[in-house]
């Protein structure tokens, strides 16, 4: 169980609570205590904090990578997949101010219409406090994503939300005239003009830009 323990944490993170832990172990509580004992005693993990806010974290990226790499695909999956869903319900409010930590989970479970809608969150939060090159990231990395969904009008209403989010940023970022703001806007309004009432949207972003 200890090996299945350092696994789980591992697909959490370098660092994580033991609460959100806790949360998607099936092993109990006494079983998973001893293990994170045996781990901390090996000094693979060190332990911070009093109960109930107590976090650990692998002592070397090394040792987390080797546990992560030790796990079939199908398995990763599954614990990434129930750390996204235990964050989405249970840890709703530290969700909302880790937008980008409940995408990777989402991601790597392989659930990609998830993890766009929380690339979207992240890109505006970072856009909200004035965060433009992580704001620029994470809209990248949702039309990353995108690029992976079958064609279809939620796949164009995703890609259009994430091309208009991230325009904004980079006409912040980089000015109105530079090659890549014009790309986006370009692609937005192109999306637009297959999207009723979103292409209007995306329609008047591209001529208030261009003015």
């Amino acid at each position: 169980q200890v090996k299945e323990v350092a696994q789980l944490g591992a697909c959490i993170g370098r660092e994580f609570s033991h609460e959100l832990l806790a949360s998607v172990s099936t092993i109990g509580e006494e079983a998973l205590a001893a293990a994170l004992r045996q781990l901390d005693e090996a000094e693979l993990m060190a332990r911070r904090g009093t109960p109930p806010s107590v976090t650990y974290t692998f002592k070397h990226a090394l040792v987390q990578d080797a546990a992560y790499a030790s796990l079939l695909k199908t398995t990763r999956q599954h614990h990434h997949a129930a750390i996204a869903a235990a964050m989405t319900q249970r840890f709703a409010e530290t969700a909302e101010t880790q937008p980008e930590f409940v995408a990777h989970q989402f991601t790597e479970a392989g659930m990609f219409r998830e993890a766009i809608t929380w690339r979207q969150k992240a890109g505006k939060r970072a856009s909200q406090r004035a965060a433009m090159p992580e704001c620029i990231a994470n809209y990248r990395k949702g039309l990353e994503l995108v690029a992976l969904l079958p064609a279809s009008l939620d796949r164009d209403q995703a890609e259009l939300g994430l091309q208009v989010g991230l325009a904004f940023a980079l006409m912040l970022a980089k000015g109105w005239a530079a090659p890549e703001t014009g790309l986006a806007i370009e692609r937005a309004a192109e999306l637009g003009g297959s999207l009723s009432k979103a292409g209007q949207a995306s329609a008047d972003l591209y001529w208030a830009l261009r003015a």
